[in-house]
This record gives structure tokens, C-alpha cells and sequence, in this order.
């Protein structure tokens, strides 16, 4: 059976590309069933890798998340870095900025259910993200006032777009935003923690992240991360992932299947053995890319592309 979505009924009002995106995204009707033995079955699978490559009880702790898997498959240095807490601390830039503001703004549009215009949305998603976010509010103090309008502009700006693309989220969906979610394995060594941008279903979930660039060849591996880490959490898979383009309201989706999840746990796996054998003292195997340009070893790496020239 093909999976459908939590929206049952017509909803009226809705324009093309809303139809568009409640049907072929989100679905609607009833769901097909979940083994309820699948989490115990994919735990059991993580704690058996992670014991044999090396976890035991009383080891330091290894975070895993999306972007640290993705630093994992680039390059082991990179990984490395990371894991170790090189570099320097966390600042906002222009970009990643208004992407955080743009984030915020949806978990207001949803929680008012659209009730105020792009603007005040937006202004009150700063005010949040100030009082929430250290590093956002040093950002944003930082600004001048003109600054600070094209910030929210822009947020307002993406903000039309999801409207533009998505139908009014009703309460029965149970929209969530932005909501943390982790879960511990290998006696409290190995943690997983990440944060969709959107959740709707109430059992059964589509999970979405929302981008306002191209589209990369780690964003289906994200998703897959988030299926794993919502059935660790709840017992219940998504029924569906998703990545959704703003800028051009397309989506990469892909129905979550065992198979889906066992590659996930695959990947989180491999990516704990190489922490492994990198705290035991093997060197990292470097594979230059594009990423050198953010990695804290970028400069002393025999293989970086972001090396300075000499005398440069």
C-alpha cells in the first residue's frame, strides 16, 4: 500500500501548488501498519555494531548527528576535528543568520496558524530567537536596524514561500516545529540528537527539513537519520522524509522502509568505528574537498584545498 499522509477529508481553499503539495507530499487517507518489533530489532542492530567496534561502559561520550555523520563520509580529519572540539566557537553569519530566523518564523506561522502578516512574524521570531539562541542574539545586537529589517525581510520572504507551497496546517495534523530529539545507546557512550524542522502526524509522522539552496547528495542521508532517530525515540517509524527547495517548491521524499532504517544504522555504525580507532591513535584518512574551507585543520592538512599560498 502506498503510505498516505495525516490530513483525511477534503481541505477547501487551497490553491495549485497547495493541492499539489497535500497530495503528493503530505497524503491523505489512512496509513499502513509498523511492525511494533522494529525498534527493539534496529536497537539491537546499533548496540551489537557499537559493541563490536569497541564501546564499553564508562567510555566518553560520542555525539553523532547529521552534520557530524556527514563530516564522518567526507573526510576523517575533518571527523576528527570535529569530535574533538576544535576550531572555534559557533558565530552566525549573514547567512546562516537569516536561515535561523527563517526557521523560527515557521514555528510561529504554525503555532498562530497564520493569523499575522510575514512582518510581525517575523519580528516575533527575533524577539524568540534572542531570548532562546546566545549566539543568534549576539548576532543580531550586533546589527544595525537596517540590518536587522533585511534579516526579518528575508525571513518574511522565505516565510511567503512555505505559505505559497503548504496548506494551512490544521491542529489535527499536530504540527511540530523544530522539536529536539536524542536517544542513547551503547550504555550512555554513543548519543544521537537532531531537530527536523517539521513534524506532522500525530503516530505516524512525515518529517521535513526545509532548504533554501541546492539541493546536495547528503540531504537523503539526513532524512534517513531522522527516520532512525524518530523510531529510537517513539517506537513508531515516519512514514514518510522529506526535503523541501523553498525556492522552487520542489521535494527529494522517500517512504521509510526497514531497509531505509537499516542503512542508517549502518552508517551510524561506521561512523562510531572510526571515532574509535581515531581516539586510539590511527591517523585519519584525508580525502580533500570543498569542506576543507570550514575545517579547523585546513591550514596545517598535507592535503587541504584551503591551505594559504606561501607568502600569500
Amino acid at each position: 500500500m502506498q503510505p498516505t499522509g495525516p490530513a483525511t477529508g477534503a481541505v477547501a481553499g487551497l490553491t495549485p501548488m497547495q493541492e499539489r503539495t497535500l497530495h503528493g507530499l503530505i497524503g491523505t487517507g489512512s496509513l499502513p501498519e509498523f511492525d511494533p518489533e522494529l525498534r527493539a530489532r534496529l536497537r539491537s542492530r546499533l548496540e551489537d555494531g557499537l559493541r563490536a567496534a569497541g564501546f564499553r561502559p564508562g567510555a566518553e561520550p560520542l555525539w553523532l548527528g547529521k552534520h557530524r555523520l556527514n563530516q564522518a563520509q567526507r573526510c576523517q580529519g575533518l571527523f576528527d576535528a570535529g569530535i574533538r572540539g576544535e576550531g572555534d566557537p559557533f558565530q552566525h553569519s549573514a547567512r546562516t543568520a537569516a536561515g535561523t530566523l527563517f526557521h523560527g518564523a515557521i514555528e510561529v506561522d504554525v503555532a498562530t496558524e497564520r493569523a499575522f502578516d510575514p512582518r510581525t512574524v517575523g519580528e516575533r521570531a527575533a524577539s524568540r530567537r534572542v531570548q532562546a539562541d546566545p549566539s543568534f542574539a549576539r548576532h543580531w545586537l550586533g546589527l544595525e536596524e537596517f540590518d536587522r529589517a533585511e534579516l526579518i525581510a528575508e525571513a518574511g520572504r522565505h516565510l511567503s514561500l512555505f505559505r505559497d507551497s503548504f496548506p494551512p496546517m490544521s491542529r489535527r495534523w499536530a504540527p511540530q516545529t523544530e522539536l529536539p530529539i536524542r536517544a542513547r545507546l551503547a550504555h550512555g557512550t554513543v548519543v544521537l540528537s537532531g531537530t527536523p524542522d517539521l513534524q506532522l502526524g500525530r503516530l505516524r509522522r512525515l518529517v521535513i527539513d526545509f532548504k533554501t539552496g541546492r539541493a546536495w547528495p547528503e540531504h537523503p542521508e539526513d532524512m534517513r537519520f531522522y527516520a532512525l532517530l524518530l523510531l529510537l525515540r517513539t517506537g513508531v517509524p515516519p512514514y514518510r522524509v522529506a526535503t523541501f527547495f523553498l525556492d522552487s517548491g520542489e521535494w527529494q521524499t522517500e517512504d521509510v522502509t526497514q531497509g531505509t532504517l537499516e542503512h542508517a544504522s549502518d552508517r551510524v555504525i561506521a561512523a562510531a568505528g572510526v571515532a574509535v580507532g581515531l581516539r586510539a591513535g590511527r591517523s585519519a584518512s584525508l580525502s580533500p574537498g570543498s569542506y576543507c574551507a570550514w575545517c579547523p585543520r585546513a591550514e596545517t592538512c598535507s592535503v587541504s584545498l584551503a591551505r594559504s599560498s606561501p607568502g600569500g
